[in-house]
């Protein structure tokens, strides 16, 4: 497990040195001397960088080129110490934004898509550098497309928790989605039939009153048997809507169709 200086480490290496970087886990597999020529083509001469994008989102810095002492990356490494701490003290909750908004790929992504940045980098696709799609990494390895300069196996030395559960989000978008939708309905029907049940217990104790008031005029007593009854009746009553409020689906119909529609929902990537 690579320790947490290494991430900032190679922006200096690259910024002093120039050259290329990449992650421990991406292999050229031939010569990468016509990939860092391209900055040396006609109308590229104010290039400094090659940034590898991602199949996610944006760019990534598992994999960059630079000339050395390249202005935009100067830039970048000052920034740096401002963000030691992006989640103002959180960052022990979710690891993975603090790895992502400190120095890692989402930080030089940030900074490289501002206009006046963007116009002084180029960029090398997925299938260039041989980037698994992240819903799709089954295998150790991913096999390289034609004309691609590296391939990358299995990474994610410095994932933990939280990043598993943002990579089931991203590809089980579906399933999620529907998932959250059942949630809701769940919540939405138990709480309309609390509310039938507290209205059935008001206008039994408004029934309770009435009859109770009209006993009273007309002087009729109540027996012991006749008390007895009524605190049966109503101990009765409410056995029958606690059971019926606190039923996660009410039957068994509704729950096989919930489960029906989550499954159905669930797609593999």
């Amino acid at each position: 497990r690579p320790h947490p200086t290494s991430r900032p480490a190679r922006y200096f290496a690259v910024l002093h040195h120039g050259g290329i970087y990449a992650d421990m886990d991406i292999m050229p597999i031939r010569n990468v001397d016509p990939l860092l020529e391209k900055m040396d083509l006609s109308g590229n001469e104010h290039k400094e960088m090659i940034v590898a994008e991602t199949y996610n989102l944006g760019l990534t810095n598992a994999l960059f080129a630079s000339v050395p002492n390249s202005t935009i990356l100067h830039r970048f490494v000052r920034e740096l110490p401002s963000h030691t701490r992006p989640l103002h003290g959180f960052e022990m909750f979710v690891p993975h934004f603090a790895v992502l908004l400190s120095t890692g790929p989402t930080r030089l992504w940030i900074y490289l898509n501002q206009n006046s940045r963007r116009d002084k980098i180029l960029t090398l696709n997925p299938a260039g550098w041989g980037q698994c799609h992240q819903c799709k990494q089954h295998s150790s390895k991913c096999i390289p497309v034609e004309g691609s300069f590296f391939e990358t196996t299995k990474g994610g030395s410095w994932h933990k928790w939280d990043t598993r559960i943002m990579n089931f989000i991203f590809c089980h978008v579906h399933f999620v989605v529907w998932g959250a939708l059942c949630l809701l309905g769940w919540v939405g029907y138990v709480y309309f039939l609390e509310r039938e049940k507290s209205k059935r217990r008001l206008q039994q104790v408004v029934s309770v009153d009435t009859n109770l008031d009209a006993e009273h005029n007309e002087g009729v007593g109540r027996s012991e048997d006749d008390s007895r009854d009524g605190k049966m009746k109503e101990k009765n009553m409410k056995y029958y809507l606690t059971k019926k409020g606190w039923s996660i689906f009410g039957s068994s119909e509704n729950f096989v169709f919930f489960a029906r529609v989550l499954i159905l929902q669930y797609r593999l990537p």
